[in-house]
């Protein structure tokens, strides 16, 4: 067993969702299904008449309460606020005509929570699925954690909640169970985090145990970068659901797990980041106003940490990478005067591959396609800088072209005073 430092929360809990596929929960619920995990009964609708029949499905099965969950990328769903004026968006119904009445108050709405910001996402899909009588909520999940080149299972007692903030409060609580990516996981360490978890009967230490490897194969299976189970619930009955659950997988493992990456709700995606992936540019969009085109990561993020320093704020994350072409360059500025954010560029560009003729080039057919009209600062170094700056120079692009670093970024955030 592994304690958790108190200083600060482990870095896996900082992991950028946001860069890998998410699923929702009913569709995570099912893949969970697949791999024979206790989950409750229960059916996706579109719309509140399909909700009604899932729930009229469910009574006759002799399910007690019924659960309507509305389906978004997010968290914090049972406190949020529908654009319906609706107050939460998971809601706990006796009957086939509450659930019904609910979904007619979700589906088609935007559901605000503190995870969305408060433009919100579009309830296009509603869960129904039966309630459990949970005795206890627990935290169960697997992720890949760098400071262990590997597969971590964490398990605390305390589920139910954000497990960022129990790290924060009580790290205590939290147990780590780094697993041998090459030897794998077996019973005994199932066995050690059912104890972690509370369990003392041997039927249900066995129980939590399979739940576990059967978790960890899924894991592995399906390229997950994150499996997560909150809360990982006991029932009175002795029985452990997996209630709620958030699974991410690694988008480098796309083209061998295509019929989970084809599931990906393409309504919930950044339109820009759609555009940027279509184009195979690596995007992030950020919340300031200075638009970054750069080759490299680590130089992207020096060019951000730069125009922060000289008081600026960076609008995304943008890599070409090493070898675009002066398409995928002119892809890059429609995506970045296309953000209403944005009010200047920098580009940065250090040739090596990506030679900077090729920029100037995309430079000229972006200004072209998209009317160029933002301020735009250009920095060039490296393969072919002279060509590049010659074909800037002669050409009626309005830009500025500086040779220093230091000073492309000044620049840059002078023309937005």
């Amino acid at each position: 067993m592994f304690a958790v430092r108190r200083q600060a929360a482990p870095a896996f809990f900082a992991l950028q969702a946001r860069r890998f596929l998410n699923l929702h929960e009913y569709q995570s619920k099912a893949l969970l299904g697949k791999f024979g995990l206790n989950v409750q009964k229960g059916a996706v609708a579109a719309n509140a008449t399909e909700a009604r029949q899932v729930a009229e499905r469910l009574k006759t099965e002799g399910a007690k309460d019924l659960i309507l969950k509305s389906q978004i990328l997010a968290g914090g769903r049972g406190k949020g606020t529908l654009s319906s004026g609706l107050k939460g968006g998971v809601k706990i119904c006796a009957t086939p005509d509450e659930v019904e009445g609910f979904a007619k108050q979700m589906v088609g709405y935007k559901l605000i929570t503190h995870q969305t910001g408060p433009e919100g996402q579009n309830v296009n899909k509603v869960l129904v699925h039966e309630g459990v009588d949970i005795v206890k909520e627990l935290y169960l999940a697997i992720v890949l954690d760098r400071k262990y080149g590997g597969p971590v299972l964490i398990a605390s007692k305390e589920g139910g909640m954000d497990i960022e903030e129990v790290a924060e409060k009580n790290p205590d609580a939290i147990h780590l169970f780094p697993v041998d990516i090459v030897n794998g996981m077996d019973k005994s360490t199932g066995l050690k985090v059912a104890d972690a978890l509370g369990f003392t009967s041997e039927a249900q230490k066995n129980e939590v145990a399979a739940q576990v490897e059967k978790l960890y194969k899924l894991f592995c299976d399906t390229d997950a970068v994150q499996v997560e189970i909150n809360p990982f619930a006991l029932t009175d009955t002795g029985d452990v659901y997996c209630v709620d659950a958030k699974i991410n997988f690694d988008d480098n493992a796309a083209f061998r797990q295509r019929e989970l990456f084809d599931q990906e709700d393409e309504d919930t995606k950044d339109p820009r980041e759609a555009a940027a992936e279509k184009h195979a540019l690596n995007y992030i969009g950020l919340d300031g106003n200075i638009g970054c085109l750069v080759n490299g990561a680590g130089l992207a993020m020096a060019t951000m940490d730069i125009i922060q320093l000289h008081g600026g704020t960076p609008a995304n994350f943008l890599d070409v990478g090493g070898s675009a072409n002066k398409d995928q360059v002119a892809e890059a500025f429609r995506i970045l005067q296309g953000d209403p954010q944005v009010k200047a560029i920098l580009v940065n560009i250090f040739g090596g591959i990506m030679k900077c003729d090729t920029i100037a080039s995309g430079i000229l057919a972006a200004a072209q396609a998209v009317e160029l009209k933002l301020p735009l600062v250009v920095r060039l170094n490296g393969t072919n800088v002279d060509l590049g700056r010659k074909i800037l120079a002669e050409s009626d692009v309005k830009c500025q072209v500086i040779d220093d670093l230091d000073e492309a970024a000044k620049a840059a955030v002078a023309t937005l005073s």
